[in-house]
């Protein structure tokens, strides 16, 4: 019954017992004289959630419903049968997504043969979703350490220099082998020095489509955790094959008009190739980690950027060395 997401998580810890619950058998006249007389001690002032013999959730009427309908009318004639549900044990993000995507005032929680534990009030929802927008901001960035630490001016500096240092030395290490792997293609730089003009948009470009896409497929596993990764993969290589053929397109042009056909043919299939892999790596890199309980989200940031960079470098070169051998 209902649409009940079971994951791990800590739903449970913001649930409240402080509010209106009915059978449906109770008339309109009976609940409304019940919000009168216990509004004061009520944390949800949204719903009136209607259960069953034993406590299980049956549907869920609003306030503005109950107001609006004769007093002698029952509950189960006016209540929303099925409603949106969480399990106990639900990631605390993945309930925000939930309410944010239903446009929810307050969510249930019941256990998993569907009895009402509680209800997660609208105060709670806004306290997770400001703290797990904070905590993604910074992890975009590759600060993971406490929030709270972070965002204390009185935080000493050489604290706040250990949560930045190791994303950064990551990406130290990446650009070294980055640079190393340029060098192995000294010889094709040599002779197309133009290749190296074409750097920082193959790797500007590689990079947003993979963020992109990252993005979307994070969104998508938070609010449609059941969804077909088969269909939204074969969706992903339609969208990446349109833009790295538009992109494939202008780079060709460009290219061709200002440093010849040769390299307006290796930028043109190269960003093709790049764009193509990049959206799909995201992707399926996304799904994978949610896939094994681990937040597609950590996957965003300094080590996302590191390994766009490098396999798109390498397949910039491999390409370009490639194409041109033949083309000589």
């Amino acid at each position: 019954m209902g649409t009940t997401i079971e994951t791990r998580g800590i739903a449970g810890a913001r649930i409240t017992a402080r509010f209106i619950s009915a059978s449906g058998d109770d008339l309109v006249i009976d609940i409304k004289n019940k919000i009168a007389a216990t509004a004061k001690e009520l944390e949800v002032l949204d719903y009136v959630y209607v259960i069953d013999d034993q406590k299980k959730l049956l549907g869920v009427a609003s306030y503005k419903e109950i107001l609006q309908s004769k007093d002698d009318s029952k509950v189960v004639a006016i209540m929303k049968p099925d409603p949106v549900s969480v399990d106990f044990h639900t990631n605390q993000e993945r309930l925000v997504y939930l309410v944010l995507k239903h446009d929810l005032k307050a969510i249930p929680v019941v256990d998993r043969q569907h009895h009402l534990k509680g209800v997660v009030p609208y105060h709670a929802i806004l306290k997770v979703f400001h703290h797990e927008f904070r905590e993604d901001i910074l992890r975009s960035g590759g600060i993971h350490h406490h929030l709270k630490e972070i965002e204390e001016i009185s935080t000493p500096a050489a604290k706040l220099v250990r949560a930045r240092l190791p994303s950064l030395g990551l990406g130290l290490l990446g650009g070294l082998f980055a640079a190393y792997m340029v060098t192995g293609f000294d010889q094709v730089l040599s002779s197309y020095i133009a290749l190296a003009a074409f750097i920082p948009v193959m790797v500007y470009l590689s990079d947003a489509v993979g963020t992109q896409s990252q993005t979307l497929i994070v969104r998508m596993i938070a609010l449609e955790p059941e969804f077909s990764l088969r269909k939204y993969m074969t969706r992903e290589l339609k969208i990446g094959g349109f833009l790295g053929m538009i992109f494939a397109i202008l780079l060709f042009v460009a290219g061709t008009a200002g440093w010849g056909l040769q390299i307006g043919i290796v930028a043109g299939s190269a960003i093709l190739l790049s764009i193509l892999f990049q959206a799909l790596l995201a992707t399926y890199l996304s799904a994978t980690l949610a896939r094994r309980k681990i937040d597609p989200a950590l996957a965003s940031g300094p080590l996302t950027t590191i390994i766009s960079d490098v396999t798109s470098l390498a397949m910039y070169f491999g390409i370009a060395s490639a194409l041109l051998a033949y083309l000589r």
